[in-house]
């Protein structure tokens, strides 16, 4: 049987961000994704804020400094507003400085930079089976890691091997491209346009990215049913390379160690529950997990150390944002009710939730 010290499952920003951090810190890491091309298809909105604004939200700077390392050359346009858009047009405008992202690039350029430092990465090969350190791969494989990683998205074959409870709630998401205007600004939809849930569309390189997710489906409609009434309600032309997939949503769990493995990304349902955003809280967790890992192997410092690391820089605001989106939920029922209450509260009050802070003063109306 082989033998390594750390194994990562799933390529994606988490799992390549551990899979660099334990190969730094001098374990022997492998990296494994099931994918034949990382990267694609491409399931996410490809919105990631600046550095700045994420310590505006997590407040661990050095650890930003270290883990939120996005390459340049994946970053398609820059971005300086987000507007939220009621049910009936009316448009809040606030600032949001950020950028959106070719994932087939940044998975890669991730992936790469594992490797660069010393991780094995062995794609298409995913994992099927996962006993205490033991992975069993597709070819039939065993492999015997000190410490596994599972960083496999929100449908997680490693969190289900250690009896981790399945989120709360998991949004069913659609994301395509479209031909449209491209600006410095990202939009957010509410009500009609993603019942119970939201839509978007965030500009890219040459076309944008769109996209929505919701709890549950009205009778009688489907995922790419809703998509296409979106996109002709807000005048957009039609759908390009529709993929579907899911995101946890809710109050992150207590632990994220079990026995020999770590949770990171959305495996750990971490993911900004205000907005969807799974990426920069990936790439944090993925990172810390690295280097916990890495820490058990160099001098034995007990993986414990990981929720206590985690937690510190990521659990309170990721369960303010669970509790604000509960809050919110009951106004999302109704568009009346809801066009309302974001006329109440107003820009700066929708700022302030994107911000995981509770909406505060009323603000004004772009």
């Amino acid at each position: 049987m082989e033998r390594v010290d750390v194994i990562v499952v799933g390529a994606g920003p988490a799992g390549s961000s551990a899979a660099r951090a334990a190969a730094e810190g001098g374990a022997r890491t492998l990296l494994l994704d099931h994918r034949t091309e990382l990267g694609h298809p491409v399931q996410c909105g490809e919105f990631v804020p600046t550095p700045a604004e994420l310590a505006d939200l997590f407040d661990c700077p050095d650890l930003i400094q270290r883990a939120f390392d996005l390459p340049p050359e994946t970053i398609l346009r820059s971005t300086r507003y987000m507007s939220c858009v009621s049910p009936y047009g009316h448009r809040f405008r606030f600032p949001l400085a950020g950028a959106t992202v070719s994932r087939r690039s940044f998975d890669k350029a991730l992936a790469y930079r594992a490797e660069g430092a010393g991780a094995e990465l062995r794609f298409p090969l995913g994992v099927t089976r996962v006993q205490g350190s033991t992975v069993r791969t597709a070819d039939g494989e065993e492999i015997e890691g000190r410490v596994v990683i599972g960083a496999d998205g929100p449908l997680s074959i490693v969190a289900r091997s250690v009896g981790q409870p399945r989120p709360r709630t998991l949004y069913r998401m659609i994301t395509a491209t479209v031909d449209g205007g491209l600006d410095d600004e990202i939009d957010l939809f509410f009500g009609r346009d993603a019942p119970g849930g939201y839509a978007w569309a965030f500009p890219r390189a040459h076309d944008l990215n769109v996209g929505l997710g919701v709890t549950r489906i009205p009778r009688g409609r489907s995922l790419g049913g809703l998509l296409d009434r979106f996109l002709a309600h807000r005048g957009f032309g039609p759908a390009r390379e529709p993929t579907r997939w899911w995101v946890p949503i809710g109050t992150p769990p207590d632990s994220l160690v079990h026995g020999p493995i770590l949770l990171a990304g959305d495996a750990a349902q971490l993911v900004m529950a205000t907005n969807g955003g799974g990426i920069p809280t990936a790439m944090l967790s993925g990172w810390l997990a690295g280097e916990a890992a890495a820490r058990t192997i160099r001098d034995g410092t007990p993986l414990a150390a990981y929720d206590t690391a985690w937690r510190s820089a990521l659990y309170g605001p990721l369960a303010r944002a669970a509790a604000i989106q509960a809050w919110s939920d009951p106004y999302t029922v109704f568009d009346p009710v809801l066009a309302l209450g974001m006329r109440y509260i107003g820009a700066r009050g929708l700022d302030a939730m994107m911000r995981l802070r509770w909406p505060g003063r009323r603000g004004v109306e772009a």
